[in-house]
């Protein structure tokens, strides 16, 4: 037989015989009035309407716009992934006052002539902000710097990369997700290495 625990006092009651009120349960009505009056009442009577609001809000959002959350949830994860590395193209070290904030995500071929490798990994290095904005990608530097760190093969089937990818809302949906749970994993990892005093390895 199938039990509910309720939300107040935490007593178990068969399925059929509990009161449901929204996500919560409740073994009497006494108990689910109680618990309505309370401030923990009050605390997930709100996220539950954030939530609500949340997912109206996704449902109206256009493909452009999960294409943006996308590219920003993208360009995060490279930030963190490159920390303490310096600018693939010139060299310059990222001071520890203005990590993330002196550096950009660099696009080695720019999301707008190649926009099908604007979700690459290989594609986008931390890059700083005179090399990225003011020089327009500082491409042939940007190709020497790549060719240290991702051999010569990588680079070259990078160029030669022209097939298409359609990316569909579902597609952008999950890259966010992907890159928000890589972004989270790398600062975990970097601070463990911090933690033991080792350089953490990427």
């Amino acid at each position: 037989m199938r039990t509910r625990r309720c939300a107040l006092c935490r007593a178990k009651t068969a399925e059929s015989e509990a009161i449901h009120s929204k996500l919560k349960s409740f073994c009497s009505i006494e108990h689910l009035i109680e618990y309505s009056k309370s401030a923990q009442a009050q605390q997930f009577v709100k996220k539950v309407r954030a939530k609500e609001t949340r997912e109206k809000k996704e449902k109206l959002r256009t493909r452009s716009e999960w294409l943006r959350l996308a590219q920003k949830a993208f360009n995060e994860y490279i930030r963190v992934r490159d920390r303490g590395k310096p600018c693939i193209s010139c060299g310059a070290t990222q001071g520890a006052t203005v990590l993330g904030g002196a550096f950009d995500a660099g696009h080695y071929r720019s999301t707008g002539s190649a926009p099908h490798l604007r979700f690459h990994i290989h594609n986008c290095h931390a890059q700083c902000v005179r090399c990225n904005r003011h020089l327009s990608g500082n491409v042939v530097e940007y190709r020497k710097g790549l060719v240290d760190r991702c051999r010569l093969e990588i680079v070259e089937r990078l160029e030669q990369d022209d097939r298409p990818r359609h990316y569909t809302i579902h597609d952008l949906q999950r890259i966010i997700k992907l890159c928000k749970r890589r972004t989270k994993n790398t600062e975990k990892c970097q601070r463990n290495h911090a933690l033991a005093g080792e350089p953490h390895k990427k």
